[in-house]
C-alpha cells in the first residue's frame, strides 16, 4: 500500500516566486520535504516544480541541513570504529590531471582510512569523456570499487582506501540527480551528494566550493551542523589542493572556523611537473610518487598533513 502524498503547494508558495521573491524554507520544513522525496510521497509533477524553484532561488544553508537531516538516514551507514576521511568525488578533472586518488594515497600511507564516492559518468550525458574521473584513475592503480558497504566498511577498518558508487552510498539521491537528464539542469541533489558522510561515526568531510557565496552558505551550514570538514575553493570541481595555485582552506570542528592553510598569492615558486590528465598517465605518475621516483606536490603534502591534525582532533575528542 502506498503512503499517503506530501502536499508540496504550501512549500512552492514559499519558494517558487521567483529570486526576488521566494523565502527559503525552515530547516524543519527543508526535512520533512526532503523525507517525502526521498520515500516517494512526491509527484514527479511537483518534484520537477519543487528541483526548479529551488535551483532558481538559489540554496540557503538552514534549507542544506534539512535536506541531509533526511538523506543521510535513507543512505548507507558504515560502522568504521576510527575517524575517516570522507572525500566526496563527482567532477573529475577537465584540464589538470585528477589528484583525489593521489590525496587518498597518502592519507592511508599515513594511517588515515580514506571513503570515497562518486558518479562514473554525466548524468546529463551518460558519459564522462569530457572528463577524467576518480573510478578510472582507482581502477588503473588497482584499485576497483568496493562490492558494497560491507566491503566498504572492511577495508576502511584495515586502514586502507575505499571507494562506492553513488547508487550503492545513496540510491534516493542517486535518482535525484540522475533527473538531470530530464530537466537538463543540476539541482539541490548535486549539491547533497557532495556533503554526505556515509559513515555512522565521527568523518572529516573534505568539502570544496567554486563560487564565493556557495562558500559561505557552506560555511553557515558547518556552523549549523557541526560536520568535521576542510573546505577550500575547489580544483575543476574536486575537494583536493590546485598543486600550482595554493589555496587557502579553512577548518571547521565542533562548529567552529579556524584556519589551516593561509594559501599564498600566485604561483608557488617551482611548479611540479604534471602528467597528462589521462587516467593511466595519472595513474603510473603516481605510482612513480609512491616508489619515491617523484616528489609529492607541496600543496597535496599541506592538505595532507591539515587532513591528518583534523582527524587526530577527532580521535582525542572520541577517547
Amino acid at each position: 500500500m502506498n503512503e499517503p502524498g506530501f502536499a508540496c503547494a504550501p512549500l512552492l508558495r514559499e519558494i517558487g516566486r521567483g529570486k526576488d521573491g521566494s523565502r527559503a524554507l525552515s530547516r524543519e520544513q527543508a526535512q520533512a520535504l526532503m523525507a517525502a522525496i526521498l520515500d516517494g510521497r512526491v509527484s514527479d509533477l511537483e518534484l520537477g516544480g519543487v528541483l526548479l524553484a529551488l535551483r532558481m532561488k538559489g540554496e540557503a544553508a538552514a534549507e542544506v541541513a534539512g535536506f541531509l537531516d533526511a538523506a543521510e538516514p535513507r543512505g548507507a551507514r558504515l560502522e568504521i570504529g576510527a575517524p575517516v576521511v570522507v572525500l566526496p568525488t563527482y567532477n573529475g578533472a577537465r584540464r589538470l590531471p585528477n589528484l583525489v586518488p593521489l590525496l587518498a594515497w597518502a592519507l592511508t600511507r599515513a594511517g588515515v582510512p580514506v571513503l570515497m564516492h562518486g558518479q562514473a559518468s554525466d548524468p546529463a550525458h551518460g558519459t564522462a569523456a569530457a572528463r577524467v574521473g576518480t573510478e578510472e584513475i582507482l581502477r588503473a592503480l588497482g584499485v576497483e570499487p568496493a562490492a558494497g558497504p560491507d566491503d566498504a566498511a572492511a577495508r576502511l577498518r584495515a586502514g586502507g582506501m575505499a571507494y562506492l558508487p553513488l547508487d550503492v552510498v545513496h540510491p534516493g539521491l542517486a535518482r535525484l540527480v540522475g533527473i538531470r537528464r530530464v530537466l537538463g539542469v543540476r539541482n539541490v541533489a548535486h549539491t547533497l551528494v557532495k556533503l554526505l558522510c556515509p559513515v555512522a561515526g565521527p568523518s572529516l568531510l573534505m568539502s570544496s566550493y567554486t563560487h564565493p557565496e556557495f562558500g559561505a552558505m557552506l560555511g553557515e551550514l558547518f556552523a549549523m551542523r557541526p560536520q568535521a570538514a576542510l573546505l577550500m575553493r575547489a580544483t575543476e570541481g574536486e575537494a583536493v589542493a590546485n598543486v600550482r595555485r595554493p589555496q587557502r582552506v579553512a577548518r571547521w570542528l565542533d562548529g567552529a572556523e579556524s584556519v589551516a592553510i593561509e594559501g599564498a598569492a600566485g604561483s608557488p615558486p617551482q611548479l611540479p611537473e604534471l602528467p597528462e590528465r589521462e587516467a593511466a598517465a595519472t595513474a603510473a605518475w603516481i605510482e612513480s610518487i609512491r616508489r619515491g621516483e617523484t616528489p609529492m606536490p607541496q600543496a597535496i603534502a599541506d592538505q595532507c598533513r591539515v587532513a591528518i591534525e583534523a582527524v587526530d582532533a577527532l580521535r582525542k575528542a572520541g577517547a
